[in-house]
């Protein structure tokens, strides 16, 4: 009969696999963690391939010209090769847009960051960027409204069903710094019964 782990060993043991491959400290909602950030943009994911995809940038909402300022409107962004920090580019999948506070590669690339056997599977090439699963450094962007672990959300969470729909040009004055981060929490908060009234009531009359 063959040896089967205990469903709650298996467990730990994935977690310390896991544990091992990715070590990092929590940077908070993106309120907080777009902070070490080197670029933050918006618009959609137009190809993908192995552990990177291919970026069509809509608008810059803060670039802090780390190397050079970017000035590509389709960038290469790197996500986890099984060993590092990062989300799995599969949760981007292409046609989806999102808005992503991102950091440029730059310097030496790692040793064992590239195998010439698998070039599709790589830590990153130098002046791309990369994602980093430290904090909620995505969120996610449907018809001009962003949803996700914006702000005060739970620590390694990177979806927050509760929240209600943010404007994203409120969140671009954020980053500007044009407004606090409280107005981000007060239109983050989920709407009552009052409120989703008011709301009908006036998107009722704007079509009228």
């Amino acid at each position: 009969m063959p040896y089967r782990l205990k469903p709650l060993l298996l467990l730990t043991l994935l977690f310390s696999q896991q544990a091992l491959s990715c070590e990092c400290l929590w940077q908070g909602s993106f309120s907080k963690a777009y902070k070490k950030a080197d670029l933050i943009v918006s618009g959609s994911i137009i190809a993908s391939k192995g552990n990177s995809a291919d970026f069509y940038i809509d608008r810059t909402h803060l670039d802090r010209g780390i190397g050079f300022t970017e000035f590509n409107s389709t960038i290469r962004v790197w996500g986890d090769n099984g060993q590092l920090c990062r989300p799995k580019i599969k949760d981007f999948p292409v046609g989806t847009q999102w808005v992503l506070s991102l950091n440029k590669i730059t310097g030496d690339i790692p040793s064992d960051g590239f195998n010439p056997d698998t070039p599709n599977i790589s830590y990153g090439r130098v002046n791309d960027y990369y994602l980093s699963k430290c904090g909620a450094n995505w969120l996610k962007l449907e018809e001009g409204l962003v949803t996700g672990n914006l702000v005060k959300g739970r620590r390694w969470e990177w979806e927050n069903k509760t929240m209600n729909p943010v404007l994203l040009a409120l969140i671009d004055a954020y980053i500007k710094e044009i407004i606090p981060e409280e107005a981000l929490v007060e239109a983050a908060k989920p709407l009552t019964e009052t409120k989703k009234l008011m709301e009908e009531t006036k998107r009722f009359l704007r079509e009228q």
